[in-house]
């Protein structure tokens, strides 16, 4: 399963979304099983590369904008993810650069620091992928995909979802007493999820935006991340990308030393 996979691309050719007040028909135990089934396989062809700006929106104060490119593919049966992102508009910034590995044996997160990738500590996965931001590699590498998971019940969030309850494994568990996920119905794609903190109050949501189709494929154009305790918001919203390509194993390697990707020419979304 491509976990990062799952937040961009949307599985299937989406239908007209009814928004009505109709009930939300619950699933059968194997039914909910089936649909998380699909979702946890949804993989695409190829590798891609994408660019996208952050604008941070805090409760009280004026917006600040991020930008950034992410690259990901599949190696091995693991999910990798390379993204990069940085403040805009001050040429002395320092780039954040992070290698994510999603795998249901061990995922990673490795970090850019004094001239190579170190392996963060799990521990360090929620902190912000840059000072000031709400998303976090936690959020990106979507670990919980290969906890164990529970059928939650039938609903609505602006669209037909159902909700999955994720437990976490023993690690990262005094930090997330649980994530909560909203799959929906007509694109099988997570609406909105839901962290909770060891005291099962929540930390953060994210939630899904617009979608646009680009290269035969459905992508997710924008996706947003509000920290519960200070209302602060981040709102990722995806500018260019090219799909279906091959990427250079090497973007990937954490034993080489972090220089820029190659230059992809991107289309603008």
């Amino acid at each position: 399963m491509g976990a990062i996979i799952a937040l961009i691309f949307v599985s299937e050719v989406p239908a007209q979304i009814r928004r009505g007040n109709e009930r939300v028909v619950e699933l059968s135990p194997s039914e909910a099983q089936d649909m998380w089934n699909a979702f946890k396989r949804m993989k695409i062809s190829g590798d891609y590369a994408m660019g996208f700006t952050i604008t941070h929106s805090p409760r009280h104060g004026d917006n600040e904008e991020y930008v950034g490119e992410i690259f990901g593919g599949e190696r091995n049966g693991d999910t990798v993810t390379r993204i990069r992102v940085k403040k805009a508009g001050d040429k002395s910034a320092k780039v954040s650069d992070f290698i994510l590995v999603n795998s249901p044996r061990n995922s990673s997160v490795w970090k850019a620091e004094n001239g190579k990738f170190s392996l963060l500590d799990k521990s360090e996965w929620l902190k912000p992928m840059v000072e000031g931001l709400i998303f976090s590699p936690f959020d990106i590498l979507m670990p919980y995909i290969n906890w164990r998971h529970k059928y939650a019940g039938a609903g609505r969030i602006g669209q037909a979802v159902y909700f999955f309850d994720l437990s976490p494994d023993n690690d990262i568990g005094d930090k997330i007493s649980n994530v909560k996920i909203a799959v929906t119905r007509e694109f099988n794609s997570p609406a909105q999820t839901q962290i909770f903190d060891a005291k099962g109050g929540i930390l953060k949501t994210v939630t899904l935006g617009s979608v646009k189709k680009t290269d035969g494929l459905w992508i997710v154009l924008e996706l947003s991340a509000r920290d519960e305790a200070s209302r602060d918001k981040d709102k990722l919203r995806f500018r260019a990308a090219k799909l279906n390509t091959v990427i250079d194993s090497a973007v990937f390697d954490t034993a080489r030393k972090p220089v820029e990707p190659p230059r992809l020419e991107m289309r603008p979304l």
